[in-house]
């Protein structure tokens, strides 16, 4: 970094005090009283006063007051510290103020700073400029309107268009500030650091250019050609990949349409992961309609294999959302790629009237919407009808399809069982159809209403009318509503 180099301006040895500037050299001296109180010097003039040394090409010497101004090829140098050039100067040797006027460039060996006039106290070991002032280091340029060095401190402060570039990054601040002891760069007001990946913006943070760890708050955010990062504050560790984030952190992905928001997170990037916790909740946009999650923890994972699959995974008390299906259970998985959604461990769907358990269910969209689902172990497909009575259906698998999101089929294989009331029109049943078969397959009409069964396997169907049917026939075994936990969007919005 830039600031390390700058670390020897203005360094001197001299504690104050009003030492006497002494001549060692001059090609001439001219002193004439009509002209001034003051020795003219010409050709190879040295001063000295304390550890400090002065060549110029010609100087007014005021050695009754104890001050110099001089003039062309002006060279301060102080031992072990600074070199300083310039084409006018006036020093007082009693104040210690030294104003550099002319071309000043100023260097510490490794560091080059140029500007029009550099002021510098001896006494207090600070040097500022406030007419500009540029700062080379290697590959690294600062250039600021103002720019302070305190030495005691070992503090430099940049303020007004401060702008730093370097091959990686550009940095543009209001106000910078850099400690050489604790190594530590801290911005003060609307600051950008850009790079091809992309921007940061903060109005306070700070960077370790030892460690290179950096934090960025007040109204921070890290913005990417896809996404957007924006949180109260954050941290970022640049040897390992890993940042955080903390407090009303908003993710958004412009490609996938995904927004992600939540209290904290982490980012690995080297493994492309980033994690939301503290009630965190996604929206992603689906052909114009939004799709909400809920749950403790999600999880956005990137593939850094050839596959380049990419998965948002969401962990403890699942909660979906969306205008053609709901959802809870204990776990989910998102595949970006084919919009599959697996849901484990107690899972519950949600569609139209239907409510769809099983051990595990993967889901299957299309750009119509639905388009299949499945169920692995204890599959069942409970259907609400208008006027309260419960159509069921029970397998091993089960496997639902769909036509612009409404269930038009199911296939059950293995251990099929099913509980249909048949409606003549809406209000008249023409009875109940209590089955056991192997396998089956429901076709269902526009209404949500089963227009056939094919029965495979063995099949054993009793019909009963309405007023015979057992009451306690009514209810497969595994038999639980649970509408009153159904995702509602306003759950979402809160």
């Amino acid at each position: 970094m830039i600031f390390t180099s700058l670390y020897s301006l203005g360094q001197t040895n001299e504690q104050g005090g009003q030492t006497k500037i002494e001549i060692l050299s001059a090609d001439e001296l001219v002193y004439n009283q009509d002209l001034g109180r003051f020795q003219i010097c010409r050709g190879n003039v040295r001063f000295k006063q304390g550890t400090m040394l002065m060549d110029c090409d010609s100087a007014r010497f005021y050695e009754e007051v104890n001050k110099i101004e001089a003039f062309g090829d002006i060279y301060i140098r102080q031992r072990d510290t600074v070199d300083l050039w310039g084409g006018y100067l006036e020093y007082d040797g009693d104040t210690r103020l030294a104003k550099v006027s002319k071309n000043v460039r100023l260097t510490d060996g490794t560091m080059k700073l140029t500007t029009d006039l550099l002021n510098y106290d001896m006494i207090n070991k600070v040097g500022y400029y406030t007419t500009g002032g540029d700062i080379e280091n290697g590959e690294d340029k600062l250039n600021s309107r103002k720019g302070t060095y305190y030495t005691r401190s070992k503090e430099f402060y940049f303020k007004d268009s401060v702008h730093l570039t370097n091959p990686e990054y550009t940095m543009d601040s209001d106000t910078l500030s850099y400690n050489t002891l604790s190594k530590i760069a801290t911005f003060y007001g609307p600051t950008y650091i850009r790079s091809e990946e992309n921007t940061i913006y903060c109005q306070y943070g700070w960077y370790n250019t030892e460690k290179e760890v950096s934090q960025f708050s007040k109204g921070a955010y890290i913005e990417g050609t896809e996404n957007k990062l924006q949180a109260d504050s954050m941290m970022y560790y640049r040897n390992t990949g890993f940042g955080e984030a903390f407090g009303n952190i908003n993710l958004t992905d412009t490609l996938e349409e995904l927004t992600i928001t939540g209290e904290y997170g982490s980012y690995e990037r080297f493994q492309k992961t980033t994690l939301i916790t503290g009630n965190p909740v996604a929206i992603k946009n689906f052909d114009g309609d939004s799709f909400y999650l809920r749950a403790d923890t999600l999880l956005d994972m990137a593939d850094t294999s050839a596959s380049q699959m990419r998965t948002l995974r969401a962990y403890r008390k699942v909660n979906v959302y969306k205008s053609d299906m709901q959802a809870v259970s204990d776990s989910m998985v998102y595949n970006f790629s084919d919009s599959t959604i697996g849901f484990y461990t107690n899972p519950i769907v949600w569609t139209d009237s239907n409510q769809i358990t099983g051990d595990t269910i993967l889901v299957f969209r299309n750009q119509d919407g639905l388009k299949r689902l499945e169920t692995y172990k204890n599959g069942f497909v409970i259907e609400r009808d208008r006027n309260g009575f419960y159509n069921q259906i029970k397998g091993k698998h089960i496997e639902a399809f769909f036509i612009n999101s409404r269930l038009k089929r199911v296939e059950v294989d293995g251990n099929g069982q099913s509980i249909y009331y048949a409606l003549e029109d809406s209000t008249q049943y023409a009875g109940v159809n209590d089955v056991l078969c192997g396998n089956m397959i429901l076709n269902i009409d526009t209404n949500n209403r089963i227009r056939t069964i094919n029965f495979v396997n063995k099949p054993k169907a009793i019909f009963y009318p309405l007023e015979d049917f057992p009451k306690s026939k009514s209810r497969l075994q595994g038999f639980s509503w649970n509408n009153i936990i159904r995702p509602k969007k306003a759950h979402f919005l809160k």
